[in-house]
């Protein structure tokens, strides 16, 4: 492992006058729970490290109005614990707890889930259906990005190199709202994902949805949505487990999955289509009703 600079930040003023100083020569450190193996595989181009991880100004989950807001240091066990997001967005909460082992749910970060913009990653396809933004702020000021336009690419994000993330939110679930998230891995949790979906349905009358959100991530070069099978949802009253499975097919058509050692890319659409049948049926027997309540 190469030597680097390390610099420790106390504020966000701090650390973004740091950054702008040495614009493009330094990388940001929170929990360390993928940089720190990148830096050890040597695939870290930056010679500096800037440490966020004592900045209080950047921990908490709190609610304002009818939004959510996470900030970047909160971790996954904050949020899986957090009264707010076990009520109002409990599709993250499902998708924290397949995070990892518990040791990486207690140091990990939503920030460096988001920043770190895994296809992959499955706290976005939750942020994904939950309408989320970021907040990115800089010396010249903040602007906020909208979560599916944030990721560019695989491990790239419009995040310039003198900004850093300050805030995560979204609206809250609402009671005519339900929702889920899977996914499927290697043999534990622990696992990277093969693949996983979130989805968001707001429910009317008679099996039919006024609106329907639904994400994939692990197969794609980004987190998608599945805007067919969106528009099939919201379109017809799903009103059968036939009617359910012919929807979820849909996602055979929507998601670009690559072939590597987790698995060949017909075996990732296959998983994304009975990942998507079996939530849906699951809800759909539970009324459309939060299948864990």
């Amino acid at each position: 492992m190469k030597e680097l600079d390390y610099f420790n930040a106390y504020s966000i003023d701090e650390a973004l006058n740091f950054l702008n100083r040495y614009k493009g020569d330094t990388k940001i450190i929170a929990s360390g729970t993928d940089l720190l193996v990148r830096l050890k595989d040597n695939l870290i181009k930056e010679n500096i490290i800037v440490d966020i991880s004592r900045i209080k100004e950047l921990k908490g989950i709190y609610e304002d109005g009818d939004h959510l807001h996470i900030l970047p240091l909160a971790t996954h066990t904050e949020i899986i614990e957090s009264s707010l997001i076990q009520k109002f967005a409990f599709i993250l909460r499902d998708a924290c707890l397949t995070i990892g082992s518990p040791q990486i749910r207690n140091r990990g970060t939503l920030g460096g889930n988001v920043v770190n913009a895994s296809p992959a990653g499955d706290s976005i396809p939750a942020l994904f259906v939950l309408g989320a933004n970021v907040k990115l702020k800089s010396v010249e000021g903040e602007r906020i990005v909208g979560i599916e336009e944030f990721f560019t690419g695989p491990g790239k994000t419009q995040m310039k190199q003198n900004e850093m993330l300050v805030d995560i939110f979204f609206p809250e679930i609402k009671d005519s709202e339900t929702g889920f998230f899977k996914k499927l891995g290697q043999r534990n949790a622990m696992a990277i994902a093969i693949a996983n979906v979130a989805v968001k349905l707001r429910v009317s009358q008679n099996n039919s949805f006024e609106n329907a959100l639904v994400s994939f991530g692990a197969v794609a070069p980004t987190v998608v949505r599945a805007r067919l099978v969106e528009k099939a949802l919201m379109e017809s009253s799903i009103d059968s487990s036939d009617k359910i499975l012919y929807v979820s097919r849909l996602a055979f058509r929507e998601v670009m999955p690559i072939t590597d050692v987790r698995g060949s890319d017909e075996y990732r659409r296959e998983m994304s289509t009975n990942l998507l049948y079996e939530g849906l049926l699951e809800l759909y027997n539970n009324g459309w009703r939060r299948y864990h309540e």
